[in-house]
């Protein structure tokens, strides 16, 4: 497959959020489940920071995305006081799981100030997609003098680990059900 990485604009907005939808690790069965995981896995990069989200076109449509945040702790402070008063509207105990990820982030602000999520619909993946979208995203922080860059896989995924070692990163501190993986910059 052919593809192409450019910045996020404001026109693929609803784009990306339907990739992020698609290809995460949760299920979506009800329409508040689907309003949900937009809200907590996309909204605050499109909204704050989209000039650190890129996305993988193959010409026709998008196929994957990068959202980042440059600085985890001011995106803690934000999603914190923002995002999640907002997601308790949909569920207070998916609302407080979604606190607990910020607050991971955190945790490594000092070594990795950025941190990113990767979504690559699940019939593009294994063609470079992911590949190709980090290293435009570690390039483009590298270019702003950010020192390193986190991201959470889970567990179960056989191909994030492999996508990681990839890239360059390393696995951090095991978390439970997620590992931390980081690169320095």
């Amino acid at each position: 497959m052919e593809f192409t990485i450019r910045p996020y604009t404001e026109k693929d907005r609803e784009e990306v959020r339907g990739i992020c939808e698609r290809s995460s690790a949760h299920r979506v069965r009800t329409e508040q489940r689907r309003l949900f995981l937009r809200k907590m896995q996309c909204d605050y990069y499109l909204d704050c920071e989209p000039e650190h989200c890129f996305v993988a076109s193959d010409g026709e449509k998008l196929v994957g995305c990068i959202l980042c945040s440059s600085d985890c702790e001011l995106f803690a402070r934000r999603y914190l006081d923002k995002y999640i008063p907002k997601l308790k509207e949909y569920s207070k105990v998916q609302a407080f799981l979604a606190r607990g990820e910020v607050l991971h982030y955190s945790e490594h602000a000092n070594f990795f100030p950025a941190h990113f999520r990767l979504f690559v619909l699940p019939e593009c993946r294994r063609q470079g997609v992911g590949t190709a979208l980090t290293e435009r995203l570690c390039a483009h922080l590298s270019d702003l003098h950010i020192k390193g860059i986190l991201a959470f896989a889970p567990r179960k995924s056989e191909a994030a680990p492999a996508l990681a070692k990839k890239c360059g990163f390393s696995a951090l501190r095991d978390k439970g059900d997620t590992i931390p993986w980081g690169m320095d910059l």
